[in-house]
């Protein structure tokens, strides 16, 4: 039922045999979707006020085996460190009552932060700090972090996620506050198999409120090649709250309101011998925002929502992803050979903001090899991996007289500019990874990685400049010089685990994660004389050069203490953590553009989950995280911006799982808030009800998100007002939560 479990040593068994099973055995791990929420994570320190939901099988937790924490299986019990598992029942469940993925995560995985409810995951961190997303071990991650990781696949082509908290020396860069990893669904018998989901969600306030979703997958195969191939549509209308008012269009990140995605998915899987297979993956996905409704703006108030909106752009993002993989079981000198190359281009555009709107396009080629050996008690995990990404970015300039003729509705281009300097990073890694059972009940596990990036800068003449020539206003520009930097990173992470039991572990764990700030945030800008001379040309008085003025990484050194067991129908797991970093990036309000990056940070917390079975049937949970958010100045110790800073949260369940009929009461909390300059986050509850219903043939699902009504404004919107308030007045930005909507789908495999 809820998610955040340990993993599940079986993929490919139905639902219908987990039931059975769950009625043969009641375990502290039953198979069940409700019964599937077991704990994970306790710090020694924490047994008392935090908890968190999980799932969990009949089996043990030393049979759950995943990839995320080295890169290659390893049972969660041998890990020293703070993992989460959501599998494909539970992903299914909470799919049919209405989630979408970002609330699915948050929901199921103790320190990420609440949903933002939109496009966009800024500000949704793990731990307080920014999260690695991948798709089957292929990072979402650019050197332009755009926020829409989780707007990247529909939940119907998931079988399971795997999370681990915490700074990753193993990944590098992005991955200083977790890793997400994303499994795809792969065929798994030779017998065609067929998949449908059909669903609809509605509020019910008038024929704009309804979204609907079609979903069909067909695999299957034989003894050599197996492959799987889905199709996913989704699309919504308008968004209403908790008044029957439509939700403020979001102007800053996206919103996903008049929206159509396409996910269009294939997985494939060659055997060439015993020990030799080729895992082949391709994707497209394309999610396109064509709103009728904008916002009504005069000057820099914000009148209302109207309809009307046109305009040559809005919120999208398309992307192609492909993937191949070669594994070797039996390689050289009893190693296991992994070699993966993938590439990934996205096309991303903005919706109208000051009468202009950007489109930035990636693209990242990627490669790796990893090798895996056992000695005895020793086991090694190292290799090498290898990426360039490129980034190009224009500016769409909407024709000013029509914008504000029109209380900005109408936009159409007159002119296209440079948005950001071209910007190429190219790295190089090699990583080592090492676990050594000391003793049958004590092992310690410890790694090191070692990467140089290179980033080349583009010459750029100034946004603000290009925008003035484009308006008549001179001819020609200096261009803010560009070059190339380098960086060269050492991480390093070592844990060690022991077993107070069969049932419980205690750890403790050290390790860096290093991040690289937005280089096109940072570079391209300059300042030129107040007019352009004589000949039309503006002259560059002064600039953020990239030889003299190189911009620095972010590196993130976190130490961490848990405790996990499972006790008959008890199931717990909790740590604490702490956190610190070298820098911070701070942003120019108005330019919104990286000022500089100094001021060493620290976050530090608790997060943990508890999981009870009252009777084979009845199951209750809690889960919760508290975070603290500082940053160093020069009077000391102060509290991150409200505009950044994560907030602790608290989720309380209960689940049910009947002969037929599944179903779970969730409610998820959000704590406010104030930084020290007093800007607020205002906390906020959502209860929502999800469930299934076997029928003769399929399934049948329904779930009423925000059962309450609650009328709120989401963390993101509250995020907004303080980030974006500079621009246009805050209500601009009060991006209100849907009001109590309800979802009807049907989903039957045959």
């Amino acid at each position: 039922m809820n998610g955040a479990l340990l993993a599940l040593p079986d993929f490919a068994r139905s639902s219908f045999d987990k039931e059975r099973e769950m009625k043969l055995n009641k375990g502290c791990f039953p198979a069940s979707p409700v019964r599937r929420s077991t704990c994970v994570l306790s710090s020694l320190m924490l047994t008392i006020t935090t908890a968190l939901p999980l799932m969990a099988d009949d089996t043990t937790n030393t049979e759950i085996m995943v990839v995320v924490s080295n890169r290659v299986p390893k049972a969660i019990s041998d890990i020293p460190g703070t993992v989460w598992y959501i599998d494909a029942d539970d992903i299914e469940l909470a799919t049919q009552g209405g989630s979408h993925l970002s609330e699915i995560l948050a929901a199921n995985i103790p320190s990420l932060d609440i949903s933002t409810g939109a496009r966009t995951n800024y500000g949704q961190n793990v731990r307080g700090r920014k999260m690695l997303v991948m798709i089957d071990g292929i990072s979402l991650q650019s050197s332009r972090p755009i926020s829409r990781q989780l707007d990247a696949i529909n939940p119907f082509n998931i079988e399971r996620i795997e999370v681990l908290s915490g700074a990753s020396a193993i990944y590098g860069a992005g991955a200083s506050g977790g890793v997400i990893n994303i499994i795809t669904k792969k065929a798994n018998q030779e017998e065609t198999e067929f998949e449908t989901l059909v669903g609809a969600t509605s509020g019910f306030n008038n024929s704009e409120d309804g979204d609907i979703q079609i979903a069909q997958s067909i695999a299957g195969g034989n003894e050599t090649i197996q492959a799987r191939a889905a199709v996913v549509y989704q699309q919504t209308q308008a968004f209403y709250d908790a008044n029957g008012e439509i939700v403020t269009p979001d102007i800053s990140q996206g919103s996903l309101q008049y929206n159509d995605t396409l996910d269009v998915l294939t997985t494939a899987s060659i055997t060439l011998s015993d020990s030799q297979t080729i895992n082949l993956l391709g994707q497209y996905y394309d999610s396109q925002q064509d709103s009728p409704y904008g916002l009504y703006i005069v000057g820099r108030d914000f009148i209302d929502v109207r309809k009307g909106f046109e305009s040559d752009r809005q919120h999208g993002t398309e992307r192609i992803m492909l993937s191949a993989a070669y594994n070797d079981h039996a390689f050289i000198g009893g190693h296991q050979l992994l070699a993966e190359v993938s590439y990934r281009r996205e096309d991303q555009t903005f919706t109208p903001y000051y009468q202009g709107a950007s489109q930035q396009t990636t693209d990242v080629i990627n490669a790796k090899a990893l090798l895996s050996k056992s000695v005895g008690k020793l086991n090694l995990v190292y290799g090498l991996d290898a990426y360039r990404d490129k980034l190009d970015s224009n500016q769409a300039l909407f024709d000013p007289t029509t914008a504000n003729n029109s209380g900005n509705l109408i936009n159409q281009t007159y002119a296209q500019v440079g948005r950001y300097p071209g910007v190429e990073v190219s790295s190089l890694a090699g990583f080592i990874q090492a676990d050594y059972a000391i003793t049958d009940r004590w092992s310690i596990d410890g790694g090191f990685r070692y990467q140089t990036m290179n980033n080349a800068i583009d010459d750029f003449v100034a946004y603000s400049i290009q925008k003035k020539i484009a308006a008549g206003q001179g001819s020609s520009a200096d261009a803010v010089p560009g070059g190339e930097t380098s960086y060269n990173i050492s991480l390093f992470n070592i844990g060690t685990l022991y077993e107070l039991s069969d049932t419980s572990q205690v750890w403790v764990n050290y390790s860096q994660g290093f991040e690289l700030a937005d280089p096109a945030k940072y570079y391209g800008q300059g300042t030129y004389d107040s007019a352009p001379g004589a000949n039309g040309h503006w002259n560059l008085i002064n600039s953020i050069n990239v030889g003299s003025s190189r911009m620095e990484g972010i590196k993130t050194s976190s130490v961490e203490i848990g405790f996990r067991t499972e006790l008959d129908d008890l199931s717990l797991q909790s740590a604490a953590y702490y956190s610190e970093s070298d820098n911070s990036i701070k942003y120019n309000r108005s330019t919104l553009l990286i000022e500089k990056l100094d001021d060493e940070q620290r976050i530090y917390g608790l997060e943990g989950l508890a999981s009870y079975w009252f009777t084979p049937s009845l199951n209750v949970g809690l889960a919760g995280h508290y975070v603290v958010s500082e940053v160093e100045t020069d009077e000391g110790w102060e509290k991150i911006s409200a505009g950044q800073a994560s907030t602790s949260k608290a989720t309380a369940w209960l689940g049910w799982q009947g002969q037929n009929l599944t179903a779970k009461l969730q409610s998820q909390s959000m704590f406010s808030y104030t930084d020290d300059a007093d800007n607020k986050l205002d906390g906020y509850t959502v209860v929502d009800l999800m469930g299934s219903y076997q029928l003769p043939v399929g399934h049948l699902g329904f779930g009423i998100q925000n059962l309450l009504d609650n009328d709120y404004t989401t963390v993101w919107g509250q995020r907004a007002q303080i980030l974006y308030a500079r621009h246009y007045a805050a209500d601009a930005y009060d991006y209100r939560g849907r009001g109590r909507n309800y979802t009807l789908t049907y989903h039957v495999t045959y």
